[in-house]
Formats: structure tokens, C-alpha cells, sequence
């Protein structure tokens, strides 16, 4: 039987912590933020309106039966609020960056200088490199 001791198993709850807050924060990126932003950028925005609203608007249309004139109304509505909308997925994004910079630095304060290395390198190896951070630092 293997034995673990307090300070290995305490170790692995703050790198499971880690791990599982580095997937949710890839998953949110890669299937949130990115296409969104990849869709507006690689389709381009036709009359303010992102293609994605398009897509969008197509299904509405189909499933509430939309008038040409409610087809129009909504359009207007995406457009008007495409600014807003954006600010919010940067400000999720924002926060989501800050909270995983504020995990790693308080996972390299229970590791020694080696293994924060180590850890730069983990990450890099999943995510890129962490820019300008030293233990104790700010990402």
C-alpha cells in the first residue's frame, strides 16, 4: 500500500485545484471566447452585425415564425448591443486570466525554486509561456 504524507497530499489538492481551474479555463476559452472572436473576425462584420448574429437570427426566424419586419428589429437590436456583448466576453476573460494568474502564484509559493520551474515549464508547455513572472509575482 502506498503512503502519502500530509504535506504530498496537500501538494496534490492545490496542483488538482490548479489542473482542474487550468481545463475549466481552456475549455471556456477555446469554446467560448476564441470561436466567438474568430467568427467575427474570420467571417467579418456585415452591417455591424457579426455573421454568428446571422446564424442566429436565421434560427429565430425559423423557430418563432419572425416577420421581415421583427427579422429587421432583431438585426437592429444585435447590432446595438454587439459593443456591450463584447465587453462583457472581455471582462469574463479578464477575470477568468486574473484568477488563474492568482492560482499560480499562490501554488508557487508552497514550491521550491526548482519546481517552480518546473511548473513554467508545465504550463508553457500546455498554454504558453507565463510572461515576466517570477515566484511571488503577478503573472
Amino acid at each position: 500500500m502506498i503512503r502519502i504524507t500530509e504535506s504530498a497530499r496537500a501538494l496534490l489538492a492545490v496542483l488538482s485545484i490548479f489542473v482542474i481551474g487550468t481545463v475549466a479555463g481552456v475549455v471556456v476559452d477555446r469554446t467560448m471566447l476564441i470561436p466567438t472572436h474568430a467568427d467575427a473576425t474570420a467571417a467579418g462584420v456585415r452591417g455591424g452585425v457579426p455573421r454568428h448574429h446571422d446564424e442566429v437570427l436565421a434560427e429565430l426566424r425559423a423557430e418563432l415564425g419572425l416577420s421581415a419586419a421583427q427579422s429587421r428589429r432583431v438585426q437592429e437590436i444585435f447590432a446595438a448591443r454587439q459593443g456591450q456583448m463584447e465587453a462583457a466576453w472581455t471582462q469574463v476573460h479578464a477575470n477568468l486570466q486574473r484568477a488563474m494568474q492568482q492560482t499560480t502564484t499562490e501554488i508557487e509559493a508552497v514550491l521550491d525554486s526548482a519546481q517552480v520551474e518546473r511548473l513554467h515549464a508545465w504550463v508553457a508547455e500546455r498554454h504558453g509561456p507565463i510572461a515576466d513572472h517570477a515566484p511571488g509575482r503577478e503573472h
